[in-house]
């Protein structure tokens, strides 16, 4: 006999006085209470699980959990509960990977986590306000699934872990859950901390009911979004406070929510004020992810393509190209930097030559830059400046020249010799014939579209280093990369100049090395075309899409397969990848994958095997061109 004929039987039944029956199941949803938990519930009367109950009235609980439509209408024809009411806090699959809850949408799987939390202290008022069995009594609300909320506002009590299970339809049959936790609840042993709630909170609990406490430049904003970007800001602004995000214990974020919050309540004015304070602890060489690193992570990756935080990325772009010297060999949000903007007085003075505190009493004369900043970020107009800095342009020596690039005297010599650099004056009868804004261009060509990393490891080298170790010259990487022979450069942000260069050796060594073979492995090549996994480049050399060579490794001296000049060419020749499509356009590859998205261009798959992020070249080209 099923649950529902159990509880269709008359010694379940209820007598009314017109001597009609009203059936156990007929109730309405609790406040806050989603569908799937509304389900579980009604399944308990029965003394039988949401997953059975769900096949024997032909409503599925897999999904309830999705929010589907039709399951909330046989819910509603079965409870005799208004379907508005059975919506209306209950989490709907909306989109890819997010739920609908109370008209927000959230990202599903950190609602959907093995974690269910909740309130004691709600719970135990439950039961203590029913006559029903504690497992009955107690209702689960929507708003403990959003990672977002941490505090019940009505105990003032931290949420706390009710019960972990892997399996979502044991997870969420929650009156069977209850059950196995009502002593605890009854006893006090779940218990939250306590603590007073903070204004985001409050904030965040008011716009989810759809009753704004009080008007704030985040109330323009989706919900899910305004509340990331709090906490992110909140989290760099520990900074002002000496305080490393390390030192915040788990549970404790609802601190950086706060901080974020009270500087964004006010609008973009006071985030750029905020932004600017936290300018000043770091170089601007070390890159915004120095500064503010999750901030400016989350808002470059993450988030990218998610229009709900266009308007919070708009407003970092903003700060960024206001306030940062940014120049070849940094990136905005992703977005290679191909050419200067903005000086600053150090950036100027290492570009003309000029000593640095003459430079910046002319700038201040000029009042062409704020007196009260320092010479890394006093910044200026540079197109604007172009005519004034070219007219305080002083030659230099070599002494000066190489110490100013810091490239190094023994390093300066060979690139001399191999006429990586030459002096912009000959015959005269002076030293001073090292024109400055060579050696920037110098640096400039060897750093667009790098990547920028905060310390060499995982096999970068100064070029100078990789060099010496394959008893190579300089000028033969520098060449290499000039002629996009090499690809993987960065800028290490631990450095100046040209001592920051680095350049990933195994790709070097592949490339010019004698002793090495005049192919790459697969391993290799997949990294130096950005492929990532090499797992997907094995695939495509398995399913007979890009060919190889068999060749005696001369260090193993075992064969196996390489991608030879000739493999490689005809790979370049029928395939390209987002990286090479971004160093050579000078964009981001997450623009360049949006772009080729919208056209319609997926990536090459064929019989639906995964290749990764790799195009035919001939869509690509087609698509570019337009």
């Amino acid at each position: 006999m099923s649950a529902f004929d159990r509880l269709m039987l008359g010694s379940y039944l209820s007598p009314m006085k017109d001597n009609s029956f009203i059936s156990p199941l007929h109730t309405s949803p609790r406040e806050r209470e989603p569908a799937f938990a509304f389900m579980s519930r009604l399944a308990a009367i029965g003394s039988t699980s949401v997953v059975e109950f769900g096949q024997d009235v032909e409503l599925p609980f897999a999904d309830a959990l999705k929010g589907e439509t039709s399951v909330l209408k046989g819910l509603s024809s079965l409870s005799g509960a208004h379907l508005p009411a059975i919506e209306d806090w209950t989490p709907a699959v909306d989109g890819d990977a997010k739920r609908s809850l109370h008209g927000h949408r959230f990202p599903a799987r950190p609602m959907l986590t093995s974690e269910v939390r909740g309130c004691p202290c709600c719970l135990r008022e439950d039961i203590a306000g029913s006559s029903l069995p504690p497992h009955r009594a107690m209702t689960f609300r929507s708003h403990w699934l959003i990672h977002h909320v941490s505090l019940c506002l009505r105990h003032g009590r931290q949420l706390v872990v009710l019960w972990k299970v892997a399996a979502p339809t044991q997870r969420y049959d929650t009156a069977a859950q209850f059950r196995l936790i009502a002593d605890q609840v009854i006893s006090g042993a779940l218990q939250g901390e306590e603590r007073e709630p903070t204004d985001f909170e409050i904030w965040f609990d008011k716009r989810l009911e759809g009753k704004p406490h009080a008007a704030t430049w985040l109330d323009e904003h989706p919900l899910h979004a305004a509340a990331v970007f709090c906490r992110l800001l909140g989290t760099a602004l520990l900074k002002l406070q000496g305080i490393h995000l390390s030192q915040i214990a788990p549970g404790s974020d609802w601190g950086c929510y706060q901080m974020g919050f009270e500087v964004a309540r006010h609008g973009e004015q006071a985030v750029l004020k905020a932004l600017q304070k936290l300018n000043r602890l770091a170089e601007p060489r070390h890159g915004p992810k120095a500064v503010f690193p999750m901030l400016y992570d989350r808002l470059t990756h993450d988030h990218k393509e998610d229009p709900d935080f266009t308007p919070f990325r708009k407003l970092l772009g903003k700060h960024l190209r206001a306030s940062w010297p940014l120049g070849p060999g940094d990136d905005l949000l992703g977005t290679p930097v191909t050419v200067r903007t903005l000086h600053s007085v150090r950036t100027a003075a290492e570009e003309t030559g000029v000593d640095v505190r003459r430079l910046r009493k002319m700038l201040e004369a000029s009042t062409m830059i704020d007196p009260n900043l320092p010479d890394s970020w006093a910044v200026f107009d540079a197109a604007e400046a172009k005519p004034m800095l070219s007219s305080l342009v002083d030659f230099m020596s070599a002494k000066e020249f190489f110490e100013t690039f810091h490239i190094g005297r023994s390093q300066f010599n060979l690139l001399v010799k191999d006429g990586i650099l030459q002096p912009a004056l000959k015959d005269v009868d002076s030293k001073h014939v090292w024109d400055p804004r060579d050696g920037r261009a110098f640096l400039d060509r060897l750093l667009v579209g790098a990547e920028t990393i905060q310390q060499a490891q995982h096999g970068w080298e100064k070029i100078a280093k990789s060099a010496q170790r394959l008893k190579l010259r300089p000028g033969d990487i520098i060449r290499a990369i000039c002629d996009g022979r090499i690809h993987r450069v960065a800028r290490n942000a631990q450095f100046d100049g040209y001592a920051a260069v680095h350049v990933y050796h195994d790709e070097v060594a592949q490339i010019l090395a004698q002793d090495q073979p005049s192919a790459m492995s697969l391993r290799l090549f997949a990294e130096t075309v950005g492929l990532g996994n090499p797992v997907y480049l094995s695939r495509l050399v398995r399913d007979g899409h890009v060919s190889t060579t068999e060749m005696r490794n001369p260090r193993t001296k075992a064969m196996q397969r390489f991608i030879a000049p000739h493999d490689a060419a005809a790979f370049h020749n029928r395939f390209v990848t987002l990286r090479v499509i971004s160093k050579a356009k000078g964009t981001s590859w997450q623009s360049l994958s949006h772009h080729l998205r919208r056209a319609g261009v997926m990536p090459f798959s064929t019989d639906n095997a995964d290749y990764g992020n790799i195009y035919l070249k001939k869509d690509v080209e087609a698509v570019l061109a337009d």
